[in-house]
C-alpha cells in the first residue's frame, strides 16, 4: 500500500525511533566485543550486539509492513560513541560507568501503559512486549557482566 492512502499510526514515530536506537546499539556494543580482552565481557555484548542489532531490522521491517519507511535521523554522537567504545585504549571499566549511566531510566514504563491502553494494532503489541522482555534480559545480562568488571577493575 502507498503511504498516501495509510493513515500514519500515531506511534510510528516510537516505532522509527526504536529502529534507529537499536540499529546503532548494535554497532557500538560489537565494536566494544571486538576489543575487550575480556572473553566474558566479550560473550555478553556480542549477544546483546546481536539483539540489538535484530531490534532494529524487526522493527524497520514492521514499519513497512504498515506501509510506512524508516526515516534515518542523525545521530550527533554516533561517530563519537563507536570511537570511545570501539576504543582498545580506553578501558572496560570506563566503558562500563559510561554505559550504567546511559541505562538509568524506565524507558519501558509508558510504552507498556500505552499497551495496556491498546494504543497500538495487535501485532504491534506483541512485538514491543518481545521487545521489551528482550531489553530487560539484555540489561540484566549487561549489568552482571558489568558488575564482574568492576570487581576484577
Amino acid at each position: 500500500m502507498s503511504t498516501a492512502t495509510q493513515t500514519k499510526p500515531s506511534y510510528l514515530g516510537l516505532l522509527n525511533a526504536i529502529a534507529l536506537a537499536e540499529g546503532r546499539a548494535g554497532v557500538y556494543l560489537r565494536a566494544w566485543a571486538a576489543v575487550t580482552p575480556d572473553p566474558d565481557l566479550r560473550a555478553c555484548l556480542t549477544t546483546v550486539a546481536a539483539r540489538e542489532t535484530s531490534h532494529g531490522e524487526v522493527f524497520k521491517r514492521r514499519i513497512e509492513e504498515l506501509g510506512f519507511s524508516v526515516l534515518d535521523r542523525e545521530d550527533p554522537k554516533f561517530e563519537q560513541t563507536l570511537a570511545k567504545l570501539g576504543s582498545p585504549d580506553i578501558s572496560d571499566l570506563e566503558k562500563v560507568r559510561r554505559e550504567e549511566q546511559e541505562t538509568e531510566t524506565d524507558f519501558f514504563g509508558p510504552i507498556e501503559q500505552q499497551i495496556e491502553d491498546g494504543i497500538f494494532d495487535p501485532l504491534t503489541a506483541v512485538l514491543l512486549r518481545w521487545y521489551i522482555a528482550e531489553e530487560r534480559d539484555s540489561t540484566a545480562r549487561a549489568k552482571a557482566a558489568y558488575a564482574a568488571v568492576r570487581a576484577r577493575g
